[in-house]
């Protein structure tokens, strides 16, 4: 298991528990992107853009402990 952190912007920063502020979530070792947003209960066409550690990212993506995870509606 290992934590990221997760912020939302747009539409999913008021329609989710994300919120602007962020939120820390643990997934399991080889957790994605997609595994992220069935964790906080977010549909992958609610995401405009996926935003890792500052980079593009993917769905498919995998995660690693400590990443930053901005998700764009």
């Amino acid at each position: 298991m290992f934590r990221v952190k997760v912020i939302a912007t747009g539409r999913l920063a008021k329609n989710s528990r994300i919120q602007m502020e962020g939120l820390d979530v643990t997934l399991p070792e080889g957790g994605r992107v997609r595994d992220l947003l069935n964790e906080v209960g977010v549909f992958d066409d609610e995401v405009r853009e996926v935003v890792v550690n500052g980079r593009r990212g993917r769905l498919d993506q995998a995660l690693r402990r400590d990443d930053k995870i901005e998700l764009r509606a």
